[in-house]
């Protein structure tokens, strides 16, 4: 299985688009709207990401995603910080009905666990992947990289990844799999992102099988 660990912000959002703050239409009114034309109740979710999805994220870049994703045969799984774990709720639908509005959801997986939070059991494996990263340049080390290494030694069904994001992860152990962006992901990104992802790769020999130690005390 092929994987595309995606962020939104920088990516799917561009960093100056405000239309959701913007728009005149009265909040509630766009939320029934949406979910009557999308048969979700969008009421469940934090109302400014549905409007931020709705009229904010780049229908261009949105086609490049689903594009790499038809391209590929990869799923998505969502690393960004429009987790809904990262605010101390767990509500798998959010980010797959987000995902609806723009018809990307069918590729949708599932997302990186947030480590970093008080309310997180999984100390240990944070612990874990840290270790697995301490060789890595720590300048560029990010709390992302980290949860991302953990979805990949908790997921051994995976055969090649690609992370795309506008967070600098160069130098924490992502180098080949990383295609970083800025304000939104763009016709060569995406090439560079089909190519990753196409190409021979043998997972056992990446960082994250490197360590069998890890991966069976994990």
């Amino acid at each position: 299985m092929k994987v595309i660990f995606l962020d939104i912000d920088g990516v799917l959002q561009p960093y100056n688009n405000e239309y959701a703050f913007c728009n005149k239409i009265p909040r509630d009114l766009l939320i029934k709207y949406i979910s009557l034309k999308y048969q979700r109740d969008y009421f469940r979710h934090y109302s400014l990401e549905v409007r931020y999805c709705l009229l904010d994220w780049d229908a261009k870049a949105i086609r490049r995603i689903r594009h790499i994703c038809e391209k590929t045969d990869a799923k998505i799984v969502m690393s960004s910080g429009w987790r809904p774990s990262t605010y101390g709720k767990d509500d798998p639908t959010h980010l797959r009905d987000l995902l609806h509005i723009w018809d990307l959801d069918k590729y949708y997986l599932g997302e990186t666990e947030v480590l970093w939070s008080e309310s997180s059991n999984r100390g240990m494996k944070m612990d874990k992947a840290k270790e697995y990263l301490k060789d890595y340049d720590i300048e560029g080390f990010r709390k992302r990289a980290v949860e991302i290494v953990d979805y990949l030694l908790n997921h051994d069904d995976i055969t090649n990844y690609v992370v795309i994001d506008d967070m600098d992860l160069y130098n924490a152990g992502l180098d080949g799999h990383y295609v970083r962006t800025c304000n939104i992901i763009n016709d060569d990104q995406a090439k560079e992102c089909i190519k990753i992802l196409n190409s021979s790769y043998n997972i056992q020999n990446d960082l994250i099988y490197a360590n069998k130690k890890i991966m069976k005390s994990v």
